[in-house]
């Protein structure tokens, strides 16, 4: 009787030690983290859709100064397949550092088969010490459907190709219906807008959730962009995108997720004069 009491209370304290030490951990080097499965479309100058290869992604959002090492995310298949995440340097003021896997993929069945419905595990180790096997799952929703992006200027609808950089440019998209809060209060389902210049990727981003600038969910209609953001003559790429979370958990003190969504991808030009060396000064 007194071993097996012995046992009990040593038992319950390795376990109240686990998870001790599982509180500690914070959002000191990770704001969030998690995996994603996109339905990607290219918008052309008459608003049509084409589709695109699908996309799926794992990745660590890393904290100014925050230290990730040894980050790998286990598969939910019959393998346990394990994937390595690398590390990522932002060059941009936007949005920080990641450590990320991504791969585009033939057709929405080679997804599925690759990376399946499921829970995926999360490993990495921080400097307050360790996650390990914390799981983000897809559950049995589908992707949202996908925006359709609209440029205003002086409160009218303007083409693709006609941005005067020196004004307000006002990106809109339709409403957003399948997205919803939260009920584990933890994220929204969100809206990103990002723009790419041939120096930099996300020379403008709308933010990411519990970085500095915030981040837009499901209610928001538009993103503004500041006059003399864009340069003149110049060709940008951007996308918005719509995404549904299929799971949140904060079990690590840092958010994880699992998401649907759905990316429409835009090219599109502004108007005047071009620097002919802009797109050399990101080689400098």
């Amino acid at each position: 009787m007194n071993r097996l009491l012995v046992s009990i209370l040593l038992s319950i304290t390795i376990l109240s030690g686990c998870e001790i030490k599982k509180s500690k951990l914070s959002q000191k080097d990770v704001t969030f983290y998690g995996t994603g499965k996109v339905s990607r479309y290219q918008q052309l100058d008459d608003d049509t859709l084409e589709a695109l290869q699908p996309l799926f992604f794992a990745e660590i959002f890393i904290t100014e100064g925050g230290n990730v090492n040894d980050a790998k995310v286990i598969l939910p298949n019959a393998q346990e397949s394990t994937i390595k995440l690398l590390f990522r340097h932002s060059e941009s003021d936007e949005i920080g550092d990641v450590m990320y896997h991504s791969e585009m993929l033939e057709s929405y069945e080679t997804l599925e088969e690759k990376y399946p419905m499921g829970a995926y595990r999360f490993n990495f180790e921080t400097s307050e010490g360790r996650v390990l096997n914390s799981v983000v799952s897809y559950r049995n929703k589908s992707f949202p459907d996908h925006p359709v992006i609209m440029f205003y200027q002086d409160d009218m609808r303007i083409g693709i190709n006609e941005v005067d950089s020196a004004k307000e440019l006002i990106i809109k998209w339709p409403e957003f219906s399948a997205g919803q809060s939260d009920p584990n209060n933890i994220l929204d389902d969100p809206i990103f807008v990002a723009i790419d210049s041939c120096i930099m990727e996300d020379i403008i981003h709308s933010g990411r959730p519990f970085e500095k600038n915030g981040y837009l969910n499901y209610q928001a209609r538009e993103y503004k962009v500041s006059p003399n953001k864009l340069e003149p003559g110049q060709t940008y790429a951007m996308y918005v995108e719509h995404a549904i979370f299929t799971d949140t958990q904060n079990d690590f003190g840092m958010p994880g997720f699992a998401t649907l969504a759905s990316s429409t991808y835009m090219d599109f030009q502004t108007l005047g004069m071009t620097d002919p060396n802009y797109c050399m000064r990101g080689s400098k």
